[in-house]
């Protein structure tokens, strides 16, 4: 019996080892990277991962843990058994604490359980989750694993902040449940822990009541320094609800670089600003909410049902795969900067930013409450305050080589003024700048992949110890 054999013997779920099973989890998100697996197990239980993994480690077999597959650097990518999380996606129970506006009502489900069926399932209660992602397609383990962060990630820190327990399995193949106030360290490595530490195979999740509807300003910025300012006062007024931004080009026309002419860009700054509403409040006149704000101009106020809200860039995402920007390559650089060097910072990228590079895709800009996330592994600048940076790029395949240095130089830029990177995007680093990346925390990171995957077969080749 060969050992694909031999694994599927312990496990109930599904183990597939058909060619299109194979294929179909080859690559991911980023399209940069390909890895064929050797099976594909789509386990039933936590039970299933722990026998998978414990297989894994006696044979020396690599194992890549995917829900979505949307990361970009190959982590949900192997050789040899790509976990199918997406058969873990169960939602365990909701526990209501009527009239509680803190937070304190949650949910259990798995790890594979994407969040928009939980944010449907939540719908009829009045309650979400603290933090969304934009792309509500993704699971619940990915995200926590990554940090998560959302559009009210600047006052609520990361989706990892409000994840209460977890049951995790370890590299060892051990079922582990976690939390503040159990086997803290393990719930510290493997939120925001890349997949290293641990199989995420379900979450308790605190959750939140939300008001039924919303009203969204879009405004428009020319002055990066207005925005930032403005940004700063939103933060400490907390007028909103939701802030999200970006930057977006105004193509000028062509111009010399070198001996050469190419496009380039006057950059502008959308903001929406979304407040919560019970169904029944008029708004008082903009001039109100926006009072002392300096943008450019005010383009749009729209009114809508609190779902349409947390769904509302589905629309996007539709044109983009009807265009064909979805099969794009996708090597996003994110960044979490200090709010002191994010002037110069952005204005340099995006002054050696060709317009053209962000087709199918856009540069966001999050700004932060620098205490806002207390999540160890979701590394962050010191300061009151924090700007989050990403460009979240689209090419074919054949201009990829071009974009990656341009990109590695980005990245390369915003450590060297103090930030850090955020790991959902492309990530190529050496052992030293890991080692950089966590900082004083590097010998704990060390120490914790040693203790919890000390056969190392977890999500190899991404975090570099040696």
């Amino acid at each position: 019996m060969n050992w694909v054999g031999e694994l599927a013997a312990g496990i109930t779920g599904q183990v597939l080892a058909d060619e299109p099973s194979r294929e179909n989890v080859a690559t991911d998100f980023g399209r940069i990277v390909s890895r064929v697996p050797a099976v594909v197990v789509r386990p039933a239980s936590a039970e299933d991962v722990a026998r998978a993994v414990k297989f894994a480690a006696a044979h020396g077999v690599a194992v890549a843990t995917r829900g979505a597959g949307h990361s970009q650097s190959g982590q949900s990518l192997s050789d040899g058994i790509v976990l199918d999380m997406t058969s873990l996606a169960g939602l365990a129970s909701i526990e209501e604490k009527t009239g509680d506006l803190r937070g304190t009502s949650t949910a259990v489900c798995g790890g594979g359980l994407k969040w928009r069926a939980l944010v449907e399932q939540l719908a009829p209660l009045s309650l979400s989750p603290p933090v969304l992602t934009n792309n509500l397609d993704v699971t619940v383990g990915g995200t926590l694993s990554t940090a998560g962060l959302g559009v009210t990630s600047w006052r609520r820190g990361t989706q990892a902040d409000h994840c209460l327990e977890l049951e995790v399995v370890t590299g060892a193949g051990e079922i582990v449940r976690c939390s503040e106030d159990s086997n803290r360290d393990l719930f510290d490595a493997v939120r925001a822990g890349c997949g290293q530490f641990g199989v995420i195979t379900e979450a308790t999740l605190a959750l939140r009541r939300h008001q039924p509807e919303f009203r969204s300003y879009y405004l428009l910025y020319d002055d990066l320094g207005a925005l930032l300012d403005d940004s700063k006062t939103l933060m400490a007024e907390e007028r909103f609800d939701y802030i999200e931004s970006w930057c977006a080009p105004c193509v000028q026309g062509l111009r010399k670089v070198g001996a050469e002419r190419q496009p380039f860009a006057q950059w502008f700054y959308p903001l929406h600003l979304t407040v919560e509403t019970d169904g029944r409040y008029i708004a008082p006149d903009p001039g109100e909410k926006l009072q002392g704000l300096r943008f450019y101009k005010h383009i749009h106020t729209e009114d809508g049902e609190i779902s349409e809200f947390f769904a509302r860039l589905d629309p996007l995402f539709a044109l983009w795969k009807r265009g064909g920007f979805w099969e794009y390559a996708h090597p996003w650089m994110e960044c979490v900067l200090p709010w002191q060097a994010t002037a110069f910072y952005i204005t340099q990228v995006l002054g050696n930013l060709p317009p053209q590079a962000i087709a199918g895709g856009h540069v966001l800009l999050w700004p932060a409450r620098g205490n806002a996330s207390r999540v160890p592994l979701f590394m962050r600048p010191p300061g009151e305050h924090l700007m989050g940076f990403g460009i979240l790029s689209a090419f074919p395949k054949h201009l990829v080589a071009d974009a990656l240095p341009r990109l590695n130089q980005a990245s390369a830029a915003s450590m060297m003024v103090g930030g850090k990177r955020y790991l959902s995007g492309w990530v190529a680093f050496d052992a030293a700048q890991w080692k950089a990346h966590y900082g004083d925390l590097w010998p704990t990171v060390v120490e914790l992949k040693k203790k919890y995957d000390p056969k190392g077969i977890l999500n190899p080749g991404f975090l570099k110890v040696g």
